[in-house]
């Protein structure tokens, strides 16, 4: 369904969004009303620019966002998820049935091929839309069956043991978000706060599961447990194949070629590692018009 937002409801969200957008550093202060007049005329003009040149700014992309159909369809859904609660216990795998989460799985589904189909036009990366989906199947599997290590029989990397605990972290943190936007206090301190507790460990959680899904496939760094800060990242996974690599040289049993294959599954671990890293600022883009509009 295409959700139409009029002029006065969306220059009050402008508003209200435009100090945490100030504050948590998305726009500098001098420049934030001229950059909405610009990105207004911007829009005006059907000129959309990729996110990957990184010359669009927040204003344009949630402009974009908000009158694109798909968007607004996985919002729905997306806002579907906000909807459950904790108990005093934390959070148990009650969201659906079986049959109910069967169907909101196939809509997840055809609501993330929608949004690939039509990402050039509203200006989303396909890693930002990877990172999104896995975020959002992650999430929509966790609320309906509970932690994903029960449901698999392999000997997991202690990564994703890392990965499955920050899930009822991420949830967390978007019910303190949620309560605040709800009370009317999105442009706040508290909620300033509250928003990047919720982005900081949802960007954890992108380059930790990026690490759960290439160590899965590799002995390469298997065994480590890992920092919760995404530069603590890079520095221990530098580290540690730096270490892996000196080993190996110093072996003298080791076949031929194994450190080439060694230093190449960890080039391309760093890539995919980087290629997350780079996006991260647009997928909070992304969760902001999620959980602020």
């Amino acid at each position: 369904m295409k959700h139409s937002i009029n002029r006065k409801r969306q220059g009050k969200y402008l508003s209200s969004a435009l100090g945490i957008v100030i504050m948590t550093g998305f726009l500098p202060a001098d420049d934030a009303s001229a950059q909405i007049v610009h990105d207004d005329e911007d829009s005006r003009n059907n000129s959309i620019t990729p996110a990957s040149s990184g010359s669009q700014s927040l204003f344009t992309r949630t402009s974009i966002l908000w009158s694109n159909p798909q968007w607004q369809a996985f919002k729905m859904l997306w806002r579907k998820l906000d909807t459950v609660t904790p108990t005093d216990t934390g959070y148990l795998p009650d969201f659906l049935n079986a049959e109910e989460a069967g169907r909101f799985r196939n809509k997840l589904d055809v609501a993330f091929r929608e949004l690939r189909e039509v990402s050039e036009e509203i200006g989303i990366d396909s890693v930002e839309l990877a990172l999104l989906e896995t975020l959002t199947f992650d999430r929509f599997d966790f609320l309906s069956y509970g932690s994903r290590l029960l449901l698999t029989r392999m000997m997991m990397p202690p990564v994703s043991e890392q990965t499955d605990n920050l899930l009822p972290q991420i949830e967390a943190r978007i019910d303190t978000v949620i309560k605040l936007r709800e009370s009317g206090l999105i442009s706040g301190e508290e909620m300033v706060t509250a928003f990047g507790n919720m982005t900081s460990c949802i960007d954890t959680y992108c380059v930790l599961e990026v690490l759960n899904r290439s160590l899965i496939y590799t002995s390469h760094a298997w065994s480590f447990s890992w920092p919760e800060d995404v530069p603590e990242i890079q520095i221990a996974f530098d580290s540690i194949r730096t270490a892996s690599l000196i080993r190996i040289e110093k072996d003298g049993e080791v076949y031929e070629g194994q450190y080439q294959e060694t230093f190449d599954a960890f080039n391309r671990i760093e890539n995919a590692l980087h290629r997350t890293i780079l996006r991260l600022p647009a997928l909070n883009d992304l969760l902001l018009d999620l959980e602020l509009f």
